[in-house]
This record gives C-alpha cells, sequence and structure tokens, in this order.
C-alpha cells in the first residue's frame, strides 16, 4: 500500500529545491511542472542565484499565486551553493532538487513519496529531452546492494528523492564544475536501502549551449580532477568502486569531453598518468559489466590513441 501520511495522518513534507540562474526561456515550464503536483504538501524553494535575466521577476509572479514558494534571492555563487542554501532552508523531511531549465510529471512527488517506504532514497527514470524528442534514461543500475547501486547510477542529485537525515553534514562542493559527481557517491555512504520507481518522472532537457557542451575551453572543466581528489579523500573503504569511479567520469568521460578542444594535451596526459594508478582496472568488476562500446572507448583513452577516438565520437557522437 502507498504511505503518503505520518502518524499523526498528515502528508509528509517534501521540500523541492530548484536553483535559478538565467533560465527565463525554461522557467515557465519547470515552475509549472511544481505548482501542479497532485501531491499537496510540498514547498517550493526557488535560489535565484544572480540572474541577469527575467528570471527573478518570473519567480515572484509566481510566489504572489503561490503560497508554499519560498524565494530565496542571493549573488551569483553557483550552483552549488544555491542547492546548499535549499537545503539549509528546508523544512521538508524529504528532499528533491530540480533544476530550472527541466521540468517533472506532475505526479512525480507523490509517486516517489508513495514508493520511498522505510527506506532512504527512492529514484525514478529519465527522458532525456533533444530537440523536443524524448529519449529513455534508465536511472538506476544494479550492481549490488542498494548503497553500491546508488553510489555508482549516474550522479545528478534528480529524479531522486531523499530523506532529509541522509544528507547530514553532506553538501554540494561550491565553485566547481562536477558538484554532482562528488555530492552523490558521498550521500551514499548514509544510505542502506533504496527504492526505485521503474517510470519515467523527470525530463531532462539537453541544450546546445550547456557547460559541458560548449566549444570554447573554460579551465572550470578542470574541476573533474579537484572532485576526482575528493572522491579518494573520502571513499577509502570503497576502492573498488572508487576505480570504476575513475573509469568511468575520468579515463572515460572526461577524456572524450577534452578531445572536443584542440589544446587539452595537459590535461589528457595527466588523465593517463592517474590511471596508471590503477594498473589492474580492466578486471574492475564493475567495468566488466559496461558495453564493448564503452570498454573499447576506455581501451583506446588509456592506450592514448586519440585519432581513433576522434573517428568514434564521429560516427557514434558522445
Amino acid at each position: 500500500m502507498i504511505q503518503l501520511t505520518s502518524r499523526d495522518g498528515e502528508e509528509m513534507k517534501v521540500s523541492v529545491i530548484v536553483p535559478v540562474y538565467n533560465a527565463e526561456v525554461y522557467l515557465k515550464k519547470c515552475l509549472d511542472s511544481l505548482v501542479n503536483q497532485t501531491y499537496k504538501n510540498i514547498e517550493i524553494i526557488l535560489i535565484n542565484d544572480g540572474s541577469t535575466d527575467n528570471s527573478l521577476d518570473i519567480i515572484k509572479k509566481y510566489q504572489k499565486k503561490h503560497e508554499n514558494i519560498i524565494v530565496i534571492n542571493q549573488e551569483n555563487h553557483g550552483q552549488g551553493y544555491a542547492r546548499n542554501k535549499g537545503i539549509e532552508k528546508s523544512n521538508g523531511e524529504f528532499i528533491m532538487f530540480v533544476d530550472s531549465d527541466d521540468y517533472v510529471d506532475t505526479d512525480i512527488v507523490k509517486k516517489l513519496v508513495g514508493s520511498i517506504k522505510d527506506n532512504d532514497a527512492v529514484v525514478c527514470n529519465i527522458y532525456k529531452v533533444i530537440n523536443e524528442n524524448l529519449l529513455e534514461f534508465h536511472n538506476y543500475l544494479e550492481y549490488g546492494s542498494d548503497k553500491i547501486n546508488f553510489m555508482l547510477s549516474h550522479p545528478g542529485p534528480v529524479a531522486k528523492l531523499y530523506r532529509k537525515k541522509v544528507l547530514k553534514n553532506i553538501g554540494f562542493l561550491e565553485n566547481v564544475y562536477y558538484e554532482d559527481l562528488a555530492f552523490t557517491p558521498l550521500v551514499a555512504l548514509n544510505i542502506n536501502n533504496v527504492s526505485y520507481v521503474n517510470d519515467y518522472l523527470y525530463y531532462y532537457v539537453i541544450h546546445d549551449d550547456s557547460t559541458m557542451k560548449k566549444k570554447e575551453f573554460n579551465e572550470k572543466i578542470n574541476s573533474i580532477f579537484k572532485v576526482m581528489d575528493y572522491l579518494k579523500k573520502n571513499l577509502n573503504e570503497y576502492q573498488e568502486e572508487l576505480e570504476y569511479l575513475y573509469i568511468e567520469h575520468l579515463l572515460y568521460s572526461a577524456t572524450l569531453r577534452y578531445l572536443d578542444y584542440s589544446n587539452t594535451k595537459d590535461e589528457l596526459l595527466k588523465i593517463n598518468k592517474i590511471m596508471r594508478e590503477y594498473p589492474n582496472w580492466q578486471k574492475n568488476i564493475y567495468y566488466q559489466k559496461k558495453s564493448s562500446k564503452f570498454k573499447l572507448v576506455c581501451q583506446l583513452a588509456y592506450h592514448q590513441k586519440y585519432f581513433l577516438l576522434q573517428i568514434i565520437k564521429k560516427i557514434f557522437g558522445k
């Protein structure tokens, strides 16, 4: 039976945290999907992170119509800082994150709260929205225990509902890219049991102008090295999992990303040097479960066959 209420019979409160920065084009669709939730005991915390467009005006208009909207207006500090501020100000038993350029199914909160039961978190699937086309994305891997599955699945904090207590003493890194990757594996340390809803309830909108798709090199992309060091310091008891995170997010993803630029030879060499610290990475139990394409890319990256990787990128795309 779906459990939506606390022992006193009231719906348990959910805090939905939405950082907003220059999102005027997408914000209304996002907010409409939140204010029309079928689950009513929610507070919508909107953190305007120094927007220079009309985002704040849109936020204020929605706040006037909906008393469950809480607005935090601040100078620009980045998404990690904004999410941390939202957690700090939240009053709910549960926390959910939504990005301001995305939108959600109007039943997402009801379904996630109804499925969490006595567990620490619940995860649902994602639709990737690319030029209005929907691509199904399975958001939860089954590699082992719930803790390990959560640690190694997609690091984004969205399409998940957390008990607030599991976020205690854990926050997002600030002033870096890849703050999600530094967040989710550490949250997993506080998690024992996870529910999974096999429905596509979150719409992740992919834009050509997103941070990771810009063709002009930005030094902040090098935050990946800081984030991986951060994980290394905090996952001492999970060496197999840590090794896999290096394989997926450094050897595979970061290599392909750096290949988008012509001046990243030093960064590619740095990746290769770091991976030499894991001489047996090909025996990693989680790597062994990956697709042949994934393994091929990793092999070519490790052996610095970047010209062949460029050809593969053109054929298959990232």
